[in-house]
């Protein structure tokens, strides 16, 4: 997609960003109850949300709980996505953060999620705002199969910040027309990248990294 002159482009990490809570979390709950996953992809979801949130987060994480998604169709996952989503999900989005995305959109600007949740949990999510581009981590299917590996490496830090710049290349914009809204220190990367950092409602590391570099601290409900 080859677009004239550099496009406003406006990035948005999702969890605790655009929802209150953790996307995974009603996704592992409905595939529970729909007997897709054990039992233990609930219990181990605290232990990836301290990790993440006041930890030492790495990718190699991540690779711990894929084998859950191991021999699943991917049209059922797609399904307890659309079933979160419709049941919990969409009752989660900040009111904020829904009505500035729309602002944005009717600005004429771009708009993108860039997270490492799982698109197949994101894509609901992405289809009701209307955005534009999903940057998000992703399963690898055979024959509509999941194999319990990643298609690429995982939309985290460093990797999230290269796969945005990456895309900003192939339409042909600039990271000089560029915001990215993140709650995460993990997003610090990106958050460094973008002309217009905005830390959302942000946890404590990034609060402090943006009340010392100056950038906006937007507390939304």
């Amino acid at each position: 997609m080859e677009l004239k002159g550099p496009v406003h482009i406006d990035f948005f990490d999702v969890d605790h960003t655009i929802t209150h809570h953790a996307s995974g979390w009603n996704f592992a709950r409905f595939g529970i109850k729909r007997k897709l996953f054990p039992l233990r992809a609930l219990i181990s979801l605290p232990f990836y949300y301290v990790q993440y949130r006041y930890g030492s987060f790495t990718t190699d994480i991540f690779h711990k709980g894929l084998n859950i998604f191991r021999g699943l169709r991917k049209t059922d996952l797609e399904k307890v996505a659309l079933e979160s989503f419709d049941k919990k999900l969409k009752k989660d989005i900040h009111d904020d953060a829904f009505r500035a995305i729309l602002t944005l959109k009717d600005a004429g600007r771009m708009v993108a999620l860039a997270t490492s949740s799982l698109e197949v949990i994101v894509k609901p999510l992405a289809d009701y705002l209307g955005v534009d581009k999903i940057i998000a981590t992703q399963l690898e299917y055979i024959d509509g199969i999941c194999t319990g590996n990643f298609a690429s490496p995982p939309v985290f830090g460093p990797e999230k910040m290269k796969r945005v710049l990456s895309f900003i290349k192939e339409i042909g914009s600039d990271i000089s027309t560029c915001s990215f809204y993140s709650d995460s220190y993990h997003d610090i990367p990106l958050l460094e990248a973008v002309a217009d950092p905005v830390a959302v409602n942000p946890d404590y590391r990034l609060r402090r990294e943006a009340l010392k570099r100056g950038w906006k601290i937007w507390m939304v409900s």
